[in-house]
């Protein structure tokens, strides 16, 4: 992921944080400021309205009150529609369903995070994510066969089934703990034709990697790269050479 392959099988990178309680402020409007920097990332502005419901019980606990509530969601896309960034009052993350490099992905997804601490004084920001989602997309004759391109250690899955005809879905999840942050690795065939047979010959390797609490603009500017290198370095032991000769030939 970090290497700089000429091809990759990334289908989705996301770059995300959590705030720590709702900002009111961004329940109607998106600061002028925010705006400007949004679309000189995301030039494509869709702006949606939000319906929800909330519950209201009384003082006496005698009555529940239903009232309907409109909020704003603010979209913006890439001219491609290969990036978006989507803030709300509780959350903002940053999409690629293209993807070129680490810098450009923090390029995008710092200057938004900063203007809107720079913004919104009273943001409080409770998690961070760094999410990587590859797709292995290699036709073969055999569904199961990934021993050329994938560690064997990720593949025992298939040997439990005498007939592995019967497998319809088959996906591990380890977490790893690493101090300041843990790594969630998600990975098997998980299966689009679900519950019936596994006909496509496709292979998840999903990385995770995230924290919780109080977290500043320093925090997050620091944070990045360290599960971006946690990520790289599980990636790297998850395939062979086989799968890194084959991203290395021009498309």
């Amino acid at each position: 992921m970090g290497n700089n392959y000429i091809k990759n099988y990334l289908t989705c990178v996301i770059a995300r944080i959590d705030f720590l309680s709702r900002l009111n402020s961004l329940k109607e409007e998106l600061s002028p400021d925010v705006v400007a920097t949004s679309i000189k990332y995301f030039p494509v502005p869709e702006p949606k309205e939000i319906k929800g419901i909330e519950f209201l019980i009384g003082h006496q606990l005698d009555r529940l009150e239903r009232k309907e509530t409109t909020t704003k969601e603010w979209n913006f896309h890439g001219k491609e529609r290969d990036k978006r960034l989507l803030i709300n009052q509780e959350h903002m993350f940053v999409e690629f369903t293209v993807y070129k490099s680490f810098d450009d992905l923090t390029t995008h997804f710092i200057a938004v995070v900063d203007s809107l601490f720079d913004t919104f004084s009273e943001l409080q920001v409770r998690r961070l994510g760094l999410r990587y989602i590859n797709t292995l997309d290699i036709p073969g004759s055999n569904i199961f066969r990934w021993n050329a391109y994938l560690n064997r250690d990720l593949l025992s899955i298939f040997n439990v089934p005498s007939d592995k005809t019967k497998i319809i879905r088959a996906f591990h999840n380890l977490e790893l703990n690493f101090g300041d942050f843990t790594l969630r690795f998600q990975y098997g065939m998980q299966n689009p034709d679900y519950p019936a047979p596994i006909k496509r010959k496709l292979f998840i390797l999903d990385y995770d990697a995230y924290t919780t609490g109080l977290l500043t603009k320093e925090d997050i500017h620091q944070s990045l790269p360290i599960f971006h290198e946690g990520i790289e370095h599980l990636f790297e032991n998850s395939i062979t050479d086989k799968l890194r000769a084959k991203m290395n030939v021009e498309r």
